[in-house]
């Protein structure tokens, strides 16, 4: 690769900014070279943190195989780098066999978080993530709604 199509392939993004929203069609993977990801969802205007990613984590890996839209909102919990593998570099990198089989997997993915997400299932003993105050559900609302308007998205409501 020239060194071009690499920095094509490295984010820096500011605290604060999205890296994508919940529906948005955009299956490339990211891998975290520095910095910290918030993954979150909403239920209208109540936004819920779900985890935290950090150095050497990845993120979109069941849109990278399956080509489904995301399933969460990501944005930077702090300044971040990213290395972004295109989702063209599948049918490059992985035989046909391979991509069948983590198709399967992230199905079977799918349907465990939905089922989590339904039931509300929890482990015992985990740390837990504590979650947003009005002022912060206000804010990273408001920051996803502003990216969902400049891409020409639906609402996140």
């Amino acid at each position: 690769m020239s060194s071009d199509k690499n920095k094509n392939l490295t984010l820096h993004l500011k605290k604060g900014e999205v890296v994508c929203v919940a529906g948005e069609d955009n299956y490339d993977l990211y891998i975290i070279v520095k910095g910290r990801l918030m993954i979150m969802v909403n239920k209208g205007t109540q936004i819920t943190p779900l985890a935290y990613l950090g150095e050497g984590e990845y993120m979109g890996e069941l849109s990278f195989f399956d080509k489904k839209t995301r399933s969460a909102h990501v944005l930077c919990a702090e300044d971040t780098t990213l290395i972004r593998i295109p989702v063209e570099e599948l049918d490059k990198q992985f035989p046909r066999w391979l991509q069948t089989m983590a198709i399967s997997i992230t199905n079977r993915l799918r349907k465990v978080d939905g089922l989590i997400g339904a039931k509300g299932i929890r482990k015992k003993k985990t740390d837990t993530i504590e979650p947003f105050t009005i002022e912060e559900q206000r804010e990273y609302f408001q920051i996803l709604e502003n990216y969902t308007q400049q891409k020409g998205l639906p609402s996140i409501k």
